[in-house]
């Protein structure tokens, strides 16, 4: 298993958007787009049932990019494994509501939950393992890991601050919002969310030793 750092992982990250730039393209805007749209509609902004369709969208556009970048990575070893599909839509369901309670309760639990299993979603979709095997092998495989793995999120995770913060400050209360910052603060918060697919995948890479020759060609 390689040895890396936080910046590592940012770059790698970097070379893992350059392995599938029109999908992610593609997600982006798919997620940013039409939340903005709805926003500043008469009447728009809280539709729930609207909110769930961008989940659905966001949890399957990470398994459709990741699933693409572990192939053009050389990482992709459980391309014929049936049930990744549904193992992946049940991990992204039981570790986003563990680490959701976490940052609810104290912040800190949820972020180390975070960076313990943020390789599990790689494992399902490159090596085919069952939710369980995947969480336990994330949690394995980062030990010792966890501080730099959460400083990267925190780094990719600066556009979700400064959407936060444009809504806080430029979005009204009640009725439309104004298009420009609802645009701007969709575009942010959906890029550190597409980003995040790219972070678990960088991170994987580190750990995938069958495909570090191969890696080493890619990313060289």
């Amino acid at each position: 298993m390689e040895e890396y750092d936080t910046g590592m992982i940012l770059r790698r990250t970097g070379e893992m958007v350059r392995l599938a730039p029109r999908a992610t393209l593609i997600f982006w805007l798919a997620l940013a787009l039409p939340t903005t749209a709805l926003a500043v509609l008469p009447g728009g902004g809280g539709d729930a049932r609207f909110a769930f369709v961008g989940g659905i969208v966001s949890i399957f556009g990470q398994f459709i990019v990741s699933g693409r970048v572990a192939r053009r990575a050389g990482l992709m070893q459980a391309d014929d494994v049936p049930g990744r599909a549904g193992s992946y839509a049940l991990l992204s369901i039981v570790s986003g509501l563990a680490i959701l309670l976490g940052i609810f309760l104290l912040v800190l639990p949820g972020l180390y939950l975070l960076a313990r299993w943020s390789i599990a979603v790689p494992i399902v979709i490159a090596e085919g393992k069952g939710m369980g095997a995947a969480l336990g092998a994330s949690w394995t495989r980062t030990r010792g890991r966890a501080v730099p793995i959460c400083l990267a999120f925190l780094v990719v995770g600066t556009g979700l601050v400064v959407s936060a913060v444009l809504d806080l400050f430029l979005m009204p209360e009640y009725g439309p919002a104004p298009l420009v910052p609802a645009l701007a603060s969709n575009l942010l918060a959906y890029a550190s969310t597409v980003l995040t697919w790219f972070l678990a995948m960088a991170i994987y890479s580190f750990s995938a030793r069958e495909a570090a020759p191969q890696l080493e060609q890619i990313f060289a």
